[in-house]
């Protein structure tokens, strides 16, 4: 069996599991609980791919080539959303009108979340981002025609950063998390030859001189002598 078979094997169980037949090539999409199959399969859609390869130029050898990581796919076909009441012998999705249809190809592209498409007896089985949704009514049948637009979705699987802080409305971000201040020990402050050195064990920097030296009035910065310092919070 070729790996096309098998591909195609594959995707055409994925359809039955949505509610897809296998008898006529469909074209699936779903996002979480939600599905949708569109009406009309397209007559073609076009698949791109691309290898992020670098080329570089080497001193006393010339060009050369840098093989990268595969770039996203990109998917886009174009087909239409027939009126249910024209009864179209070759629809094998949805009957749904087409303005319904429309709304929800825009509810899932202005969602922010990825959906997946399935076309089945073909390799296509992967999450998207829908890039855009192009529509118009260009004929009295009022059928709408649409282009579609995809990129493929990763997900990063970033973890969380740890920091519980609030989030800023006008960034969106969260505020910085302070840096707790590591408690400093006598012994090690006695140990301390000037107020650089002890500015560098209380602060982890030796930037905080001036304010050591101001905290205790201090006109000589040799500390060999002195105790009971004021050590504030950096």
């Amino acid at each position: 069996m070729s790996v096309m078979s098998i591909w195609s094997t594959v995707n055409n169980l994925g359809s039955l599991a949505l509610g897809g037949t296998s008898q006529k090539r469909q074209v699936i999409m779903s996002c979480e609980d939600e599905k949708f199959i569109f009406p009309v399969t397209p007559a073609k859609f076009e698949v791109r791919t691309t290898q992020n390869n670098k080329t570089v130029d080497v001193i006393d050898f010339g060009e050369a080539m840098l093989f990268g990581n595969p770039g996203l796919i990109r998917l886009e076909f174009s087909t239409f959303f027939p009126r249910t009441n024209h009864a179209y012998p070759f629809v094998v999705g949805d009957q749904r009108e087409a303005e319904e249809c429309v709304e929800q190809m825009v509810k899932w592209k202005e969602g922010k979340k990825p959906v997946r498409l399935i076309i089945t007896d073909s390799p296509i089985n992967h999450m998207f981002g829908i890039k855009a949704f192009d529509y118009d009514n260009h004929d009295c049948s009022r059928d709408i025609y649409f282009t579609l637009s995809l990129i493929e979705y990763k997900d990063l699987n970033v973890p969380p950063a740890n920091n519980d802080k609030q989030v800023n409305e006008d960034t969106g971000l969260k505020n910085r998390p302070q840096e707790k201040s590591q408690p400093v020990s006598v012994d090690k402050m006695k140990k301390a030859r000037d107020i650089l050195e002890m500015s560098k064990k209380a602060y982890g920097t030796v930037s905080k001189w001036r304010s050591i030296a101001q905290s205790n009035d201090l006109k000589n910065l040799a500390i060999n002598s002195l105790t009971g310092l004021k050590i504030g919070k950096g």
